[in-house]
């Protein structure tokens, strides 16, 4: 009878064990879990002069019409993720951008290795900070037009958006 007593203790334990791993388990994904929030796109301006000294996000940039992107990455996992990469139908380049002030002018340059996006955090792509530039529009943008845009993070992959064009 002891044999069977330890027998069954050894299973009892065996089970305990398999039903605490598949709980953890069960505990959700443990890796990034991005979404998108309020993504907008401004209109696009032709003759606004070049970047530097122009309303961000909109204009001529040497000769090239423009516009931006603006939206709230939020990351609701429990890893870090980055956002290395964007396309969009409406223009020929698409890049990330980063405005700056230089002294008391507002510049813009593209962010080299992307934007990290925290665990458990939230980055805002927003007028004068962060932003998605599309650069030599295939089409004229107006309020009310929708923009495909592909966002690529270093973990989670592509994520593609319907964004409307707006007048903020």
């Amino acid at each position: 009878m002891k044999r069977w007593s330890h027998r069954w203790s050894v299973v009892v334990v065996l089970v305990i064990v398999a039903l605490v791993l598949g709980a953890c388990a069960l505990g959700g994904p443990s890796g990034p879990q991005i979404k998108v929030e309020n993504a907008w796109a401004r209109p696009s301006r032709v003759g606004m002069g070049n970047m530097g000294g122009g309303e961000m996000g909109q204009g001529n940039m040497g000769g090239m019409t423009t516009s931006a992107v603006f939206m709230t990455i939020i990351n609701e996992g429990k890893e870090p993720d980055r956002l290395v990469g964007v396309k969009s139908d409406a223009a020929e380049n698409v890049e990330i951008h980063q405005s700056i002030m230089e002294g008391d002018v507002m510049r813009m340059q593209p962010v080299e290795g992307g934007i990290e996006i925290p665990a458990k955090g939230q980055v805002e792509l927003k007028p004068g900070g962060y932003h998605i530039m599309l650069i030599n529009l295939k089409r004229e943008l107006k309020p009310g037009d929708r923009i495909t845009v592909v966002l690529e993070f270093e973990k989670s992959g592509q994520k593609t958006l319907q964004v409307e064009v707006k007048e903020m």
